[in-house]
């Protein structure tokens, strides 16, 4: 469906600008009628004929639901895990700001500690 409504999509974009430059360049309407019709088929065939080559080259996915599958549910469960994880990692936050006075081996950047390169002779 995304497919086809995208399609439609440039269609219309096409006949719009097929349909602006026919006024401005004083066309007779059943000109720019003809044109629209043809550029809105036209248009719509080959982006959708693109975009059913890309998702059959599995380049891109334009389809939600095939691509999420049951992953939606997966997705609730991790979001339900990550809220319990959550409550119980505020306790943990409590009692790591109480521990956050020892170092644990970090020492922050400084340019005494980086280790300098030379530039390669001759450059």
């Amino acid at each position: 469906m995304v497919k086809l409504k995208a399609s439609l999509i440039f269609a219309v974009i096409a006949v719009l600008v097929i349909a602006l430059a026919g006024f401005l360049k004083d066309v007779r309407f059943i000109t720019i009628a003809l044109r629209c019709v043809v550029g809105f088929l036209a248009a719509g065939a080959v982006s959708y004929l693109v975009m059913f080559l890309l998702e059959a080259k599995k380049i891109a996915i334009f389809e939600l639901k095939e691509a999420l599958g049951d992953g939606e549910s997966e997705m609730r469960e991790e979001q339900e895990t990550a809220q319990e994880d959550g409550e119980a990692s505020g306790e943990q936050e409590e009692e790591s700001e109480e521990g956050s006075e020892t170092n644990d081996g970090f020492q922050p950047l400084d340019a005494r500690s980086l280790r300098h390169m030379e530039a390669p002779p001759g450059s």
